[in-house]
């Protein structure tokens, strides 16, 4: 075997040593968790506001088409897509992505080729040439767990931030449904809004009839005008706030508002969707805010245990292997050289620098642990709040619905007997103000169903499962 063959192998050996060495070490163990005590949910058996069984959850992930609008199912699809705020959630995605990856790079060694070249001597005199080529390599042994916890640590933003980009998302879905239906329901009143005034001016024809010939005085004719004025003056009002919130419409699906239109329709026309809620603690389960707090929770519980192997020593390998050579045409027939080398550390005082950080690290957890049980809660009193909205929207809607019948009747019998003579205008106005309140409360009652769906849907955490994630 030749001088150069021979100094190749033991430079080679001695990497390969090196190298098996530190992937068995790099390769060893897991994350270490804190040891504090996680808390586990707690969920009653059954909603106190009972809609229907609810034994076995209704996972609905297209909730808005159970409206029955074509225009509404096109604006959900476009939100998904242009939204910009769901667009911003899922760069947030990448970022603790690439947040991932540089924590993860800890755990491998770190390779490195450099090579170099020099000349010396004394001016007019001989000089000397030196060329080296070297391979390096570093690693920290991860004895205590710190670069796996802060992996750990890593991975658990990722999984808020995309619980994060699920929050928004169902934010979008509600908002995007909830703006729909104002305009609709913005849409209804000016019609409402205009047929009350179409009223009125039939009655204000009458009351000048009855002046003209006497019948009542010219102070009923006031009134009436007064009346009529009102009412014009509250339809540019109405026409403005449905261009508003035609403009917020078009912003949520990521378009311009200049431009944006939407197809003629009222309340009336749309299907109230029937609701089966599920289980509580399948609601919790696939609530997005739930997830997030609970990986916030892991990531402050390995966050104590990254300040607590700041008491323990670190140790940290480096190697080398290369060639050294005065001419570099001989550079590989040159010595081969290599270095092994390890260093270890250990913290004796810092004025109480690691106590202050593990302090701080296991306040944090506690305030996850609060925070997590605060979200808990709050999805809980959610749900039912929603449910019993629901309840007591139903319970009223008969009784609206009698009162409208019953004020339009007592209008047109007051019509009559006005024209006849019989009684004084301002029981006309008693009653057509009665009418308009009847019809602007059933007008808010299916305005109100609606929203209530909308929001269920949203606290259940719906909305979220079949789609493709967001760009």
């Amino acid at each position: 075997m030749s001088n150069t063959a021979s100094k190749l192998k033991v430079a080679s050996c001695k990497g390969a040593a090196l190298a098996v060495a530190l992937g068995a070490l790099m390769v060893s163990g897991c994350a270490v968790r804190s040891g504090l005590e996680t808390p586990e949910p707690e969920a009653p058996a059954q909603w106190e506001n009972q809609i229907a069984d609810s034994r076995a959850a209704v996972t609905n992930p297209a909730w808005w088409q159970g409206f029955g609008s074509d225009e509404l199912n096109q604006l959900v699809a476009r939100s998904l897509s242009d939204n910009t705020d769901l667009r911003a959630a899922a760069a947030r995605v990448l970022q603790a992505e690439g947040r991932l990856q540089l924590a993860g790079s800890s755990l491998f060694p770190s390779l490195s080729l450099d090579g170099g070249a020099s000349t010396s001597g004394t001016f007019g005199g001989t000089s000397s040439d030196s060329f080296q080529l070297r391979a390096n390599a570093s690693y920290e042994l991860d004895l205590w767990g710190r670069l796996r916890n802060n992996k750990a640590i890593a991975e658990a933003n990722l999984e808020a931030s995309r619980f994060d980009r699920d929050s928004v998302r169902l934010t979008v879905l509600a908002s995007v449904a909830n703006t729909w239906l104002q305009w609709r329901y913005l849409e209804d009143r000016l019609a409402l809004a205009e047929d009350s005034l179409a009223l009125a001016e039939r009655v204000l024809e009458l009351v000048e009839a009855k002046v003209r010939y006497g019948a009542v005085s010219p102070q009923d004719l006031a009134q009436q005008r007064t009346l009529v004025a009102n009412q014009r003056a509250a339809l540019p009002d109405l026409r403005q706030q449905a261009r508003e919130t035609r403009y917020a419409l078009a912003v949520l699906v990521g378009d311009t508002p200049q431009g944006f239109l939407l197809s003629d329709g009222g309340l009336d026309e749309l299907t109230v969707p029937e609701i089966e809620p599920g289980l509580p603690a399948e609601v919790l389960a696939q609530r997005p805010d739930v997830g997030r707090a609970l990986a916030n929770l892991m990531a402050a519980d390995y966050g104590v245990a990254v300040a607590r192997s700041a008491y323990w020593p670190s140790l940290s390998l480096t190697g080398g292997a290369g060639y050294a050579s005065s001419s570099l045409s001989d550079l590989f027939d040159g010595d081969a050289v290599y270095s092994l080398a390890a260093s270890l550390s250990q913290l004796l005082f810092d004025g109480g620098q690691v106590r202050g950080e593990n302090t701080t690290a296991r306040a944090a957890w506690l305030e996850q642990v609060a925070t997590y049980r605060g979200v808990l809660l709050t999805a809980l009193s959610e749900v039912d709040q929603s449910l019993g909205s629901i309840n007591a929207l139903e319970q009223q809607d008969q009784f609206f619905r009698e009162a409208l019948a019953q004020a339009r009747r007592s209008f047109e019998i007051a019509e009559v007997r006005y024209r006849e003579g019989d009684i004084e205008l301002t029981s006309v106005l008693d009653a057509q103000t009665s009418l308009n309140s009847a019809r602007q409360n059933m007008l808010d009652q299916r305005y109100n169903e609606l929203l209530a769906r909308v929001t269920l849907y949203r606290v259940l955490g719906q909305g979220l499962a079949g789609f493709p994630e967001a760009p």
